[in-house]
């Protein structure tokens, strides 16, 4: 993937629990244009990584306004893929 531009900050939520099994994990949010970017994974900055990553393709490939199908959940849509 294409290198990201450290000029730009997104600011979001990071929050950390475990699962059922005990294992722990990290669950970030962040706001981007119109949207959210949602992650679950097992440490900060493997988080960290894949909000950058998911950031990267909004804004460079603008895959939140691909058309597509969508499923709601609890009032939020989710586009599937």
């Amino acid at each position: 993937m294409a290198q990201f531009r450290r000029d730009r900050r997104f600011y979001g939520t990071i929050q950390r629990d475990c699962d059922n099994k005990g294992i722990p994990f990290v669950f970030g949010e962040i706001r981007i244009n119109v949207g959210f970017i949602y992650s679950r994974i097992d440490n900060q900055d493997n988080l960290g990584q894949k909000l950058d990553e998911m950031a990267f393709l909004i804004l460079h490939y603008g895959v939140n306004v691909q058309q597509g199908k969508t499923v709601s959940i609890i009032e939020t849509d989710f586009f599937l893929k």
